[in-house]
């Protein structure tokens, strides 16, 4: 993994930390949950030159040129954020819609379904059956 993905990963995971899930900052920063993910896993990382790239910035309390000096290592990621908390994106200010579309659900449920071990896909498949006969059976009553 090269330099600057490993800072935004460190990057990433302080925002989660801080009580952003992948989820709320995909919605913030206007990216598919999936991409917040790939960023994650240090796959992948926004063009500095993009849009989200400067939504990243903005949310996480900087700007395009602050965020390209943190992830070329010019200044710290505390030096980056010090004006996380004072951000006007911060989470506590975040105008997410805690109600998502079906379509955006499942897609979310199915990205994290591919991260896990096939035998947690099968338990969760095993319970989601169990839930359904329960749901039919309550049903029927």
């Amino acid at each position: 993994m090269q330099k600057r993905q490993k800072r935004l990963v460190e990057l990433i995971e302080y925002l989660l930390q801080a009580g952003w899930t992948q989820t709320t900052l995909s919605v913030e920063i206007g990216v598919d949950f999936s991409t917040v993910y790939r960023w994650l896993k240090g796959k992948a990382i926004p063009e500095t030159d993009s849009k989200n790239f400067l939504c990243l910035a903005k949310l996480s309390g900087g700007d395009s040129e602050t965020l390209k000096q943190y992830l070329d290592g010019y200044i710290s990621l505390s030096t980056y954020l010090k004006n996380f908390d004072l951000a006007e994106n911060s989470l506590n200010n975040a105008t997410v819609d805690t109600k998502y579309p079906v379509e955006q659900i499942k897609e979310e449920v199915l990205a994290r379904i591919y991260t896990l071990d096939p035998v947690d896909i099968a338990d969760i498949i095993s319970t989601s059956v169990a839930f359904l006969a329960e749901s039919r059976k309550a049903a029927i009553r």
